[in-house]
């Protein structure tokens, strides 16, 4: 489970969604909040809040030095330039909400190679002395 990027859950969902023909703009859930106001929960907010959770939990697992986290991180970026692919290539991806899970897999891609190379000077660091 280490080596799988947890953004593949949201990515997931998504593709249910727009193969499954409900889209992202369907709403799942709606209540009267105590302003008067309707909340809506569609199904691309859910996919969002599915996916930052992930990125957040993504983050933490690239704190970890070891085999399994290189190979988390190449299927990282992998899925990155899978989902860049499917957003400009496939008409039904051309939503913000795919665009935000694009750039959520970015910045994983991003920051586990940053706090990845931070982590590792830090233990080479921790060995010369």
């Amino acid at each position: 489970m280490k080596t799988i990027p947890l953004l593949l859950l949201p990515t997931i969902l998504v593709h249910v969604l727009l193969l499954g023909g409900s889209g992202l703009s369907s709403a799942w859930f709606s209540t009267t909040l105590p302003s008067g106001a309707i909340f809506e929960l569609t199904g691309g907010t859910a996919v969002l809040i599915v996916a930052l959770l992930a990125l957040t939990a993504e983050v933490f697992k690239s704190t970890f030095s070891s085999r399994a986290s290189l190979l988390d991180h190449m299927l990282s970026l992998f899925l990155f330039v899978v989902l860049l692919l499917e957003f400009l290539l496939w008409p039904a991806a051309a939503s913000g909400v795919f665009a935000l899970l694009v750039v959520m897999t970015l910045v994983d891609v991003i920051t586990g190679f940053a706090v990845g190379m931070a982590v590792a000077r830090r233990d080479v660091g921790i060995l010369r002395e």
